[in-house]
């Protein structure tokens, strides 16, 4: 009787493992991306981003990352509002009947990196628009801005002067950027991004308003035959990280702390890896024939592009921005800061 009472009791050791408690259910996230795997964006405010969720989370929350997009790119934010996914990245451009305030990272002149303007705008979201739940539906976890959009000829264009692009013909996406090209007297023309080539190549545009890893991204860089460089840029794109807010409120506080931990400096590092792409294209660029607004000449372009600011400013004061100076100077006093920190 005692062996067989050992005999048992060793059984049960050794099969413990197999009848113990099972552990925790893992919460799984649908994180939806319409970015191509190549995109520094989808590799760090994506890719990245979602393996940081899991490993703060100790394997807690496993992250998906579906294999094609569950919506068009237009369509993020509606597509997690409406539960299909869980978490998503969105251009501010894409959702202009619901945000005003963020486009202040869309500026003509508010871009001098990617980084700091992006550490820009997620100090203003936090310090001024976060209260005004623009965003409804969703929690933004991050923010994020582009390089500075700057004027790549693709033609005979040289555009030292304003009255040079009267007329031009120039690419843009459309929204704010085409509004800053019609304001400089230009033609904006918009296209889907794929189709960008077949546009350069058959001369349907004397110029483009992106950045060169744009431009490279597009494959048209080789076809650029000279630059307009705007300090800051002639505006930006910029986007927002965001989870579903009926999804968030089903997270466990420990869960949604890991996904915090997790988002903790996203939008310097989202910036940082824009950035250093572009630096990249350095050596590259040198050989293009490049025409820095300064003076006089920098002069005309922002007298024009100040209507751009202050349709900003008019519209965020009726979404409700009581002093939309205050904001505009408390943004641009980060990207001085940032600048200053990393010695540019």
């Amino acid at each position: 009787m005692n062996r067989l009472k050992a005999a048992l009791a060793a059984s049960a050791v050794m099969l413990a493992p197999v009848f113990a408690a099972p552990a925790l259910a893992e919460t799984e996230l649908i994180f939806n991306s319409y970015l191509p795997p190549h995109d520094e964006l989808y590799q760090i405010a994506i890719r990245d981003f979602a393996a940081a969720i899991e490993k703060e989370s100790a394997g807690g929350i496993k992250v998906t990352i579906p294999d094609t997009s569950l919506a068009p790119s237009d369509r993020q934010y509606e597509m997690v509002r409406d539960g299909i996914a869980d978490m998503a990245i969105v251009s501010t451009g894409g959702v202009p009947q619901l945000v005003a305030m963020n486009k202040i990272g869309d500026l003509p002149f508010n871009s001098p990196s990617a980084r700091a303007a992006s550490i820009a705008l997620w100090e203003t979201y936090n310090t001024y628009f976060l209260p005004f739940d623009e965003f409804k539906g969703v929690k933004v976890l991050s923010t994020n801005v582009l390089p500075g959009r700057q004027i790549l000829s693709v033609g005979k264009l040289q555009a030292k002067t304003v009255a040079d692009l009267k007329g031009a013909k120039l690419w843009s996406p459309p929204g704010a950027l085409s509004e800053a090209v019609k304001k400089l007297g230009a033609v904006p023309v918009n296209s889907e991004f794929t189709d960008l080539q077949e546009y350069v190549t058959k001369g349907t545009v004397d110029a483009m308003v992106m950045a060169p890893n744009s431009a490279k991204g597009a494959r048209v860089l080789e076809y650029v035959t000279g630059m307009t460089q705007i300090p800051g840029g002639l505006g930006s794109l910029s986007f927002a990280v965001f989870i579903s807010q009926e999804r968030w409120d089903q997270l466990t506080p420990e869960e949604q702390q890991a996904i915090q931990r997790a988002a903790d400096g996203l939008p310097a590092r989202t910036g940082a890896a824009a950035d250093e792409v572009l630096a990249k294209l350095a050596p590259e660029m040198a050989k293009v024939p490049t025409e820095n607004l300064e003076g006089a000449q920098l002069d005309e372009f922002t007298t024009l592009l100040q209507a751009r600011i202050d349709e900003w400013k008019e519209r965020a004061a009726k979404k409700g921005l009581s002093d939309p100076d205050e904001v505009l100077t408390f943004y641009r006093d980060v990207l001085a800061r940032e600048a200053k920190a990393s010695g540019s």
